[in-house]
């Protein structure tokens, strides 16, 4: 028997004797309910004010209000619920009595004396149906609850199409809505604009027939894909209805959970891909200009290393010889002495003119290799500058002329810019070679380079070194953590041809 826990049945009990009523109330000790005793109607009437009753039972004789005057008390303001009442009566009653109780909401009459189990049968059976006619009343509420809320439903939904509809077809892009073979089952406005297809063409058309040659294949692919991906992008070719082709960006979305509807935007995208491709054509040029230039630059310094040392060096060592001549022939102590400060003098005028010639062009680098180049590039490094250099190089790497020179510059233009910036005390040099690489490191000590001097346009040495790397097909990387300076890496693919 289901009893809400949270609301007991009223069960009101009425009678002027009170044994009768301890006898009643011991009867329905067991029936889970709440149970309001009273010895006379008035005291009934006061006692049940406000509540709801699931059932009355009326001793009919009762002296100031009987039982048929407390019914009627009872049920006259219950217009549609009223309360069923089972009279107590210990005498015989004509038919015009009963028909009085029946009036008054009588459901049954029980002769005194009470049989306990009848009592508390018919006490049950008013339980049930009120608790039916509780969960009638709530899932009564329920249903409007439900109603109400699927009317707002409805009404969010009307508005939510409203406003997807809107989008389509106000959308300023091609807008596409396909089934799960690719017809097109929605278009928009702007899908015709760029076609050139009425909506009625498109509508008879599917993704395949507005795809070019070249890019059918890849552009059914993608479409293939959203099926498990739920989203799709490409960039593809579509045919013009006027035979022309545009470059576009297809995205496809899935809509819903079952998959058999698919959302399409199409953006025309030509001139992009026209502004893209001149670009690149800029790049290009603009990259090989600054390998000529470089090769321009390299070659100048070539020529300028080998005036200085064919030319002036030569001239300065003649210089020196004669010096030394009219020294043993002069016998003025002063004037000797002089001409061997200036003989000095000459000699270090020299040593410069061999130093930087050396930079200008390290002929070691073609006699000896990149390896030996470095070991004595760094040494005079250290001496000039007073910061320690580490090296780690894999000795018999076999490099090309070219690449060996542009590893040389880098390193040259890295430890410029050590000296001038770091503050490091320490530099580790490393070269190294893999199956498909040959590794390039320097790092230092030092205080470090900020992301904005990595970023920055008028970084030219950054800018050198990178293209340097580019112009190898490498890979060139500078980075810095905090507290650790800065690392530059280059990374040179090996050639199959030659030897890089």
């Amino acid at each position: 028997m289901f009893i809400p826990i949270d609301h007991l049945p009223n069960l009101l009990i009425v009678d002027d004797n009170i044994e009768q009523l301890i006898l009643l109330r011991e009867f329905t000790k067991t029936i889970e309910v709440n149970l309001i005793q009273a010895l006379s109607g008035s005291e009934a009437l006061e006692k049940i004010h406000g509540l709801e009753l699931v059932l009355a039972i009326i001793d009919v004789q009762m002296p100031g209000m009987n039982g048929y005057e407390l019914a009627y008390k009872l049920n006259e303001e219950r217009s549609g619920d009223k309360v069923p009442i089972i009279f107590l009566t210990a005498n015989f009653f004509d038919e015009n009595e009963v028909f009085k109780g029946y009036d008054n909401g009588a459901v049954d009459y029980i002769f005194k004396p009470v049989h306990n189990h009848i009592l508390r049968s018919k006490i049950n059976v008013f339980i049930d149906l009120f608790n039916q006619k509780q969960k009638i009343i709530q899932d009564t509420i329920l249903l409007k609850d439900s109603a109400d809320e699927l009317i707002m439903v409805n009404s969010a939904l009307r508005k939510s199409e409203e406003k997807y509809r809107s989008y389509i077809d106000n959308a300023p892009d091609g807008v596409f809505v396909a089934d799960e073979t690719g017809k097109y089952v929605e278009v928009n406005e702007a899908a015709c604009r760029l076609t050139g297809y009425s909506k009625d063409e498109l509508l008879n058309m599917s993704i395949s027939d507005l795809l070019t040659k070249e890019s059918r294949e890849d552009g059914l692919t993608h479409f293939r894909k959203v099926a498990q991906t739920s989203a799709s992008y490409a960039d593809l070719l579509i045919k013009h209805k006027n035979g022309s082709k545009l470059w576009c960006t297809v995205e496809w979305v899935k809509l819903g959970i079952a998959g058999t509807r698919f959302l399409g935007f199409m953006k025309d995208i030509t001139y992009n891909k026209s502004a893209e491709k001149e670009l690149k054509s800029s790049l290009k040029q603009l990259h090989e200009l600054n390998q000529y230039i470089e090769k321009v630059r390299e070659d100048e310094r070539v020529t300028i290393s080998r005036e200085l040392h064919d030319d002036l060096g030569q001239a300065l060592t003649a210089v020196k010889i004669d010096l030394e001549i009219i020294r043993q022939s002069v016998s003025n102590k002063e004037v000797a002495l002089k001409i061997i400060k200036v003989s000095a003098l000459v000699s270090e005028t020299i040593k410069t003119v061999q130093r930087l010639t050396a930079q200008l062009r390290p002929q070691i680098i073609d006699d000896l290799g990149i390896e030996a180049a470095i070991e004595w590039y760094t040494k005079e490094f250290s001496q000039r500058n007073g910061v320690e250099v580490f090296l780690d190089i894999l000795s018999g790497i076999s490099v090309s002329p070219n690449a060996s020179l542009n590893i040389f510059r880098i390193m040259q233009e890295s430890l410029t810019n050590i000296a001038r910036h770091s503050k490091a005390s320490q530099v580790e040099i490393g070269l190294s070679k893999t199956e498909k690489s040959i590794n390039f490191s320097i790092s230092d000590n030092g205080i470090g380079i900020t992301e904005n001097e990595i970023k920055s346009k008028k970084s030219f040495g950054i800018i050198s070194m990178k293209e340097r790397a580019a112009s190898l097909g490498g890979s060139f990387d500078i980075s810095h953590e905090y507290g650790c300076g800065t690392k530059i890496k280059l990374i040179l693919p090996l050639s199959n041809n030659e030897k890089i």
